[in-house]
């Protein structure tokens, strides 16, 4: 394979990111609201904690998305209609299972957005934002406002914006939309072989793979460009494109 020289280098006016193991390691933070929200609702309605097991909250989740399959894209107002289903089965009224779910919820979102980035992200996120423009793409619900990077994000697409979930294309071409840029003009970078790179090479996207375990890839086509950690990522980005940053 030619080395990459300077003349091969694309020229990149975005660069978008998944969020949740990508930006963040995300599996204890989703147990830890998940946990702080089902307290919650326990410390209200002691009742519910024998009844409710993981396979009978499955089976109503599969109930609520028959009824309304858009909450698939929308996981706050998911996780809120569990619980107001749960507090109603359980003998509340409407108005308070919609009070304690909310309130549940709020218990969730303050620990779901409770994060820790992963080494360098926040000061790479940055430079790269200096240089061109930066979007998230993600499947989930958290906010870089209470997080406290949304200064360093053009703009933020989630599955509620566009009612679809990575990897069909709706969040990548939306974010074309927004920018106006073309599709081997935008890099993306996530965890996920599928739902990140599968997806936004659908699109045309170039794509880095973000593999913080320092997991094999299984899928049939090679991913060439992979990181292990948010340093890796920057020398990828500097020694194979060359960033624009237009309406600056």
């Amino acid at each position: 394979m030619m080395p990459h020289t300077h003349m091969l280098r694309k020229k990149i006016k975005l660069i978008t990111l998944d969020l949740d193991n990508t930006v963040w390691p995300n599996n204890k933070v989703i147990v830890e609201a998940e946990k702080a929200m089902w307290d919650f609702v326990f410390a209200k309605f002691p009742e519910i904690y024998n009844e409710y097991d993981d396979k009978r909250i499955s089976e109503i989740r599969v109930t609520l998305v028959e009824k309304n399959p858009n909450l698939k894209f929308d996981l706050t107002s998911f996780r809120k209609e569990i619980i107001k289903y749960i507090l109603q089965e359980v003998g509340a009224d409407e108005s308070e299972a919609a009070y304690y779910s909310n309130e549940a919820f709020n218990e969730f979102f303050k620990s779901r957005n409770k994060v820790q980035l992963y080494k360098d992200a926040k000061i790479i996120i940055e430079r790269l934002f200096r240089k061109t423009k930066v979007a998230s793409l993600s499947n989930g619900n958290a906010d870089l406002k209470l997080i406290g990077i949304d200064h360093i994000f053009d703009f933020s697409i989630n599955s509620k914006d566009v009612q679809s979930n990575k990897p069909s294309p709706d969040h990548f071409l939306k974010a074309l939309e927004l920018t106006k840029c073309e599709a081997d003009e935008v890099i993306h970078i996530g965890d996920c072989p599928i739902n990140d790179v599968g997806g936004a090479r659908n699109c045309n996207f170039n794509t880095i793979w973000f593999n913080s375990e320092g997991k094999k890839w299984t899928e049939i086509f090679p991913c060439e460009l992979q990181a292990k950690n948010w340093k890796e990522v920057y020398n990828l980005i500097n020694k194979n494109f060359i960033l624009e940053r237009e309406n600056v």
